[in-house]
This record gives C-alpha cells, structure tokens and sequence, in this order.
C-alpha cells in the first residue's frame, strides 16, 4: 500500500466511521499535519519550499512500516498509520503493510526485513540484558537479535563494563552513560512508556502483586493471588496461540514467558520488591565464593512427573543450554563456563574468567529453567525439539494444549511456593469486544494482556471489574533499520523521532492512560534510570528544520532527497 493509498484509506473510514482509534482524532497544523477541516495533499510530502534542483541529489527510498492487524492491536495499528502519515510530512515517502502478528515479528526480528517497525517491546529484569541483545554490534546478523542494525563500539563498552561490574553504584553510572549515547544516536525510538495493567473480575481473583520483569503475569503474582466468591480456576486469554510448548524453543515473546515462567523453576527468583527470597526460590542459600563463582543449596523438590529434582539436574540444565547455544538464553550462555556439582544439595556455576558477571543471580540465575535431565538429555538441537507435554518443577504443571484454541495448567500440589487456584486457562480471543464481554460474565477472569485500548476505557468503571496500573519496564518502540539507505544516518532518526506525535498518541488513542516516551530504560527500573539524556521536541516543522540543517533537500513534491555530492 502506497502513502497516497493509505491516506486515502483513511480518509475514506474515517468520514465513514470505521477506525477504532483515529475517528475524532485532532492535529495541530504545523506539528501533527492538516487538521480534521483542512485537505490533506494526496500525494503526501512536506509543506516546504523546494531545493534548488540542480542541488539535489537521489530522493531518499520508499520505506515499508509493517503494521499489525486492526483485529490484534487496534491502538497500535491506528499509532502506527498516525505515525506513517506524519513521516510522509516531513518528505519520506512510506508504504504501510499489514500482517499477521507472527509474520511481522518474524520479518523485523528474524529476517531484518522491513524499514520501520512497532511493538511493546519486552524489557525484562535487567535493562541491559535486553539492550546487550537488541543494540550490541556482533549482533546483527540475523535472528541474532540487533534488528535495528545498530552498531557503536562506545556502547558495547559501556555494556561490556557494567555486566562484569560487581559493584551497584558504578553500574548505575555506567547505564547512565549508556541511555545517554543510545539517546544521543536514536537506533529505537521510545513512542510511549506502557504500564503495567492487572485488569480483573474481583468477584472472582484479588489480591494482584506486580515484580519487575513480568508486571502482574509474574510468577510472584501467581503464587500470591486469592481467589474470591469460591472460584478455583484463573481465567484468561491471548489474542493469538502460542506456536510452541519447547521452553527452550520460544521467541522470548510475553505470550511464552508468562507461562514458561510458571511452569518451569529457575535457582532464585524476585519478590515484588525486585529483592532474592528465597523462600521462594529453588535456592534456599546462595554464595559468591569468589570473582566467577557462585554456588547455591537445593531444596528438596520434585519434578511434575514425579522424578526427584537434584543438584545434578541442576547443573545439567546450566551446561546443556550453554553447550547447545539456545538462542533464547544466548546473552546467559556468555558468562557460564560450566556447573559442577559439590554434594547431594549444592552445586557450582562458574564463570569464564574472562567474563565476569557482576549481577549474576539478577540476569543468569532468574533466567535459566531447571530442565528434567532424564527428559532432555538424548535431545539434541533443543531448541527445534517438539515438546508436546512439557515437564518442569514449577507452581503450575501442564494440563493440555488444543493449539490454536487454549492452553491449560493445573496446579502442582508438591510445590513449595503454591498457588491458590486448582487451573489456570489461557483461551484464544482475538476480538476485545468479546473479551470484555467474557470478564463481565465471568468467562473469563482477568485481561493478561494489559491491553489499553476504547475497551478498557469503556468498561474499567464496572463493579466488577478492577484495573491497577504500575510503571513498567518497557514502551512502544519505533526502530528504523538502519541497513536502509538513508536511516544510517542519526539526524534522519531524530527528524522522525520528532515527528512522531506521542502526545497525540497517547491523549487520542491511549486515552491518556500512559506518558509519552523519552528514554529506552524506563523509570521503573528506578536508579538504573535517568532524566538526563537528550530531548525530541514533538513537530513536524522542527524535523523538516533538522533534516534540512543536517543537508538534505526537497523537490517540488516536497519529497525528501540527498543533495547532489
């Protein structure tokens, strides 16, 4: 679909009253476009004076936006067309595709193949062990993570230090540094800081404790919700299936984590004050014997099939993910050399001596599954196996998967952390109405998805229903990629950046529920967050002054073009 086609389009539903998110939706000339009463020009560009034509050089190329569906993310769908249209004022000429929410992950994550793209992005424990995947330079070839192509050898470096730095407050001054070179250089755009959402039937489920990788999908949630009115089954949804059951096997999306996270026990884990308890944890003592050991005491557990979970499993489990190089655990695999098993109830993981980690319990020690070695130790290449009923040691045991209609999990009674309800469901629903119409019911009993959308606008003040909100770790994000000629260039970034209408975004289409993005580590990281990183001021004419001042020119269409060497 071409810009002239797409503005078209949604000329066209909007005067028809179609679109979920843009009908009323009002622009200030000058800073998000023409006005509701104002014609807009067909063929897009930028209300500018033209260049000089014998000064121009090439015009800067078609861009592709990939899009999700209306149907899966109508708020997002509608921003991502908002923000195509006001990258065609500033003189970009952009196409919008519109794809499955699998295709488009794949695209951009996998194949690199796209020039903009959108999504919540899914910062989780640690914002440098998300950004060490996402922005590192040996990262970028493909499915290794660095969609966006960044490469800067000053962040790696700030990277590299605070992983092996041992010491809190230096690593706060180093991720300081690094927010501020990242905001400096502009690979990811942060559109809107997203909150957590618990969204609830309180006649049915109470009691929603958030921590700070998972929000109120965690697994600290779980174990302390209490159920209400006699209800024993946790009710929820997701707008598409889940395309696997293999822990090791997933994309790193939410939709897999949420439930991974559950089902499968790691050595320690948070409280909801992003503290180790171990009360909770399958650790009941850990140590840092020294630079590149840790070592850790075993509680006496259980697998779900019954088979005694044991120091040996545990170390099989930390070799045999970083000897397979799963992808999902590659940044972990970087600083574990090897586990070792001490006794019958403490093992040993040691790091390379060339790569300490300073946070390990926080980036390694909550990540890593424990594996069943007698289930996993005959499989080779574990991150392509089908795992049809998968077996782990956590809270929640797998019940059933019909895949492509609900997934279902069952309380595990031999747990030491245990969960109040007896099931857990995870239905397949791609319209909201009909989720909405499902929590009311009762149908269903809570929203995992946190989705804001007219929906939960409509519907937060029924009895019934209950919706908390928290700063959370990640935001929408708009990443060019910058392998595309002309997106390599900063200042073309930040033209973009200041033409992306976040306010609007989010008083018009968010209903004012987040805050308008500025950093790529959010202040719910608290002090690993800073204030004082570089600004965008929202507009399209500060962008077309950017892009003209760093010496590009515009033709009699008010296309944007490289001016002739």
């Amino acid at each position: 679909m071409s810009y002239k086609e797409a503005t078209n389009r949604r000329k066209f539903l909007t005067k028809a009253g179609a679109t979920a998110g843009l009908v009323g939706l009002t622009v200030t000339a000058g800073c998000f476009g023409a006005g509701d009463d104002e014609e807009e020009d067909e063929d897009g560009g930028a209300d500018v004076e033209a260049t000089d034509p014998d000064e121009l050089g090439e015009q800067l190329p078609t861009y592709q936006f990939l899009n999700n569906a209306q149907s899966y993310n109508p708020p997002r769908h509608d921003a991502i067309n908002l923000m195509a249209d006001q990258f065609g004022e500033i003189g970009l000429d952009m196409e919008v595709e519109v794809l499955e929410w699998g295709t488009l992950f794949n695209r951009v994550d996998v194949e690199y193949d796209y020039d903009f793209s959108t999504w919540h992005t899914f910062f989780t424990i640690d914002p440098v062990l998300e950004l060490n995947s996402t922005m590192y330079s040996e990262n970028t070839d493909p499915g290794e993570g660095n969609f966006a192509g960044y490469e800067n050898p000053d962040a790696d470096d700030l990277m590299d230090q605070y992983l092996e730095e041992p010491d809190a407050d230096t690593r706060i001054e180093l991720i300081h540094d690094l927010q501020r070179t990242l905001m400096e250089d502009l690979p990811q755009m942060p559109v809107v800081d997203m909150p957590f959402l618990a969204v609830y039937n309180n006649e049915e489920v109470d009691n929603w404790e958030a921590d700070l990788p998972l929000g109120f999908n965690s697994y600290w949630t779980m174990i302390n919700l209490e159920m209400q009115g006699g209800e024993d089954t946790l009710k929820g949804y997701w707008p598409e299936a889940l395309d696997t059951m293999n822990v090791l096997g997933h994309n790193d999306e939410n939709k897999h984590t949420y439930n991974f996270s559950v089902m499968y026990d790691s050595i320690v884990r948070l409280d909801n004050e992003g503290e180790i308890n171990t009360d909770v944890s399958l650790a009941t003592d850990y140590e840092r014997v020294d630079a590149t050991t840790m070592e850790y005491t075993i509680r006496d557990h259980t697998f779900h099939d019954g088979e005694p979970l044991t120091v040996e499993d545990v170390a099989f489990s930390y070799n045999y993910i970083s000897e397979n190089e799963v992808p999902v655990y590659s940044v972990q695999s970087n600083f574990i050399d090897e586990a070792e098993v001490v006794d019958d109830s403490t093992v040993r993981i040691h790091m390379p001596d060339d790569n300490p980690l300073g946070p390990f319990n926080l980036l390694v020690g909550t990540q890593i599954p424990i594996l069943p070695e007698h289930r996993w130790a005959d499989r080779d290449e574990p991150s392509q196996v089908n795992v049809q009923e998968p077996v782990g040691s956590g809270p929640l045991q797998f019940d059933y998967w019909d895949q492509g209609a609900e997934l279902g999990l069952e309380r595990f009674d031999d747990h030491f952390a245990p969960v109040d309800f007896e099931q857990r469901f995870w239905r397949i629903i791609p319209e909201t109405s009909t989720v909405w119409e499902n929590l009311r019911n009762g149908d269903l009993n809570y929203e995992p998805f946190g989705r804001i959308d007219r929906q939960l606008d409509e519907n937060r003040d029924e009895d019934q229903i209950s919706v908390e909100s928290l700063p959370a770790t990640s935001f929408w994000h708009c990443t060019p990629n910058q392998r595309s000629d002309g997106l390599d260039d900063p200042e073309v970034r930040k033209a973009a950046f200041n033409a992306v209408p976040r306010s609007a975004i989010v008083d018009q289409i968010l209903f004012g529920v987040p805050e308008p993005g500025f950093n790529v580590v959010t202040e719910a990281f608290g002090p690993l967050h800073t204030d004082d990183v570089p600004r965008y001021e929202e507009g399209v004419d500060v962008a077309i002054e950017r892009l003209q001042d760093a010496g590009y020119g515009y033709d009699e269409d008010g296309m944007l073009h490289f001016l002739a060497e």
